[in-house]
């Protein structure tokens, strides 16, 4: 299965997303590959710091429009997840036309949402050449508050035109993710069971069977 993590505008937490996600493939077994398609090169940065002995994340940077395409040599893989965004569109076009899955993550407020219209706009783009199953998950949410109506109606209305589902698992700003990164590790290995932990592993199988909230 090939899923991408992305969304044009940046500071949403797509590269969390995707290297915890990939972790959580390569403990569960799968042959995992991590393609990073941002000229920042995290996820790069992310697996460069993987020591030895851990769950084996593969790899590869492609900041070209030719993922859709590329995609296709790496058919020995079980699952790949492809971190996009920045705001090479092209390339990031070839991350949506390259997947089965688009997973965009949103920061929980109605303007960010509305800001991030142009991701929605490349993948309905997409669909005309292929059947791309899509959804929006609330990230970096602080704890002990509630979703805004605002919000929950801005998520609405966006999955309503662009044919998105709305993630169950919510994502939480959780030190967590900090304390984990600098080691090459994934959530789920540094800090297992954690709420962190629950909350990615949640998304993953959500992700992986399909199990997203219609609208």
């Amino acid at each position: 299965m090939v899923i991408t993590i992305g969304n044009q505008k940046g500071g949403v937490g797509k590269t969390t997303i995707a290297t915890n996600m990939a972790v959580i493939s390569a403990i569960d077994k799968k042959e995992t590959l991590l393609i990073d398609a941002d000229a920042q090169g995290s996820s790069m940065d992310f697996r460069s710091l993987r020591k030895n002995g851990l769950a084996p994340v593969h790899a590869v940077q492609i900041i070209k429009p030719t993922i859709h395409n590329d995609i296709n040599t790496f058919n020995n893989f079980h699952n790949i997840f492809i971190d996009a965004g920045g705001r090479d569109s092209d390339t990031f076009r070839s991350a949506i036309m390259a997947c089965d899955f688009l997973l965009i993550p949103v920061t929980p407020s109605p303007y960010d949402i509305w800001s991030s219209e142009e991701t929605f706009k490349l993948l309905r783009q997409a669909r005309i050449y292929k059947k791309i199953n899509a959804s929006v998950v609330l990230n970096q949410v602080i704890r002990n508050t509630n979703i805004s109506k605002d919000v929950q109606q801005a998520l609405s209305d966006i999955a309503k035109e662009y044919e998105l589902t709305i993630s169950k698992t919510m994502l939480y700003s959780r030190v967590a993710y900090k304390e984990s990164v600098s080691d090459g590790k994934g959530v789920c290995e540094a800090a297992p069971q954690s709420k962190a932990d629950i909350e990615l592993q949640q998304l993953y199988q959500e992700v992986i069977n399909g199990n997203t909230e219609k609208t």
